[in-house]
């Protein structure tokens, strides 16, 4: 007789493999493109909120009832969500014109600032190209999550509460948001900077 063996296809929610290594992270993504919470996700999906914690982190690979609901909970398909597509809000471009920066003739000492994003909602991060002006101005700057300014040209000085930072074209400075800080360019050549700031603690 010959004997019958049983399927070896992985059960639901079993530890991921391969496949999925890149799920988590688009899940997490996702929801926090859309501004909900773990617990939110997880209400709207019918789970636990440690269950979502541990398929974000990889840690588990969904059932297709459960892709489908996360699908539907984010708003998306099975598909886009799986990473087979793409979706048209995934990749962002802004134009060189729509980037230029607008000077007054007598261009102020305040600085400048354009958004590299124009409003898209990027999950986890901002972008900005800033044109420091020679005055760091009498308000001190603070905001959660972190900071990081590239200079592209020119000088810049990051001043904070017992040290100031002298950067040049090529330099790069990273720092919390919850220090308190003031940039401004030195001399009267114009400097410009990559700004990127991150919404994460």
């Amino acid at each position: 007789m010959v004997s019958r063996t049983a399927s070896t296809s992985p059960a639901p929610d079993s530890p991921p493999d391969i496949a999925f290594t890149r799920l988590g992270p688009r899940i997490k993504t996702m929801r926090r493109q859309r501004q909900m919470t773990v617990e939110e996700l997880a209400n709207a999906t019918g789970v636990h909120k440690a269950h979502v914690s541990r398929l974000e982190r990889g840690l588990k690979t969904p059932s297709i009832g459960m892709l489908a609901r996360l699908a539907t909970a984010l708003g998306t398909t099975i598909g886009h969500l799986a990473g087979e597509t793409l979706d048209k809000t995934d990749i962002k471009i802004t134009r060189a014109e729509e980037a230029a920066p607008r000077f007054a003739v007598d261009e102020p000492m305040e600085h400048r600032f354009t958004p590299l994003l124009h409003g898209h909602s990027v999950g986890s991060f901002e972008a900005f190209v800033v044109y420091p002006g020679q005055s760091a101005g009498s308000t001190q700057t603070q905001h959660g999550g972190q900071e990081m300014l590239y200079v592209l040209a020119g000088t810049i000085d990051v001043s904070f509460a017992d040290r100031t930072e002298r950067l040049q074209a090529g330099d790069c400075i990273h720092f919390p948001g919850h220090l308190e800080h003031r940039i401004a360019r030195v001399g009267r050549a114009r400097a410009r900077a990559l700004l990127v700031l991150s919404t994460d603690s």
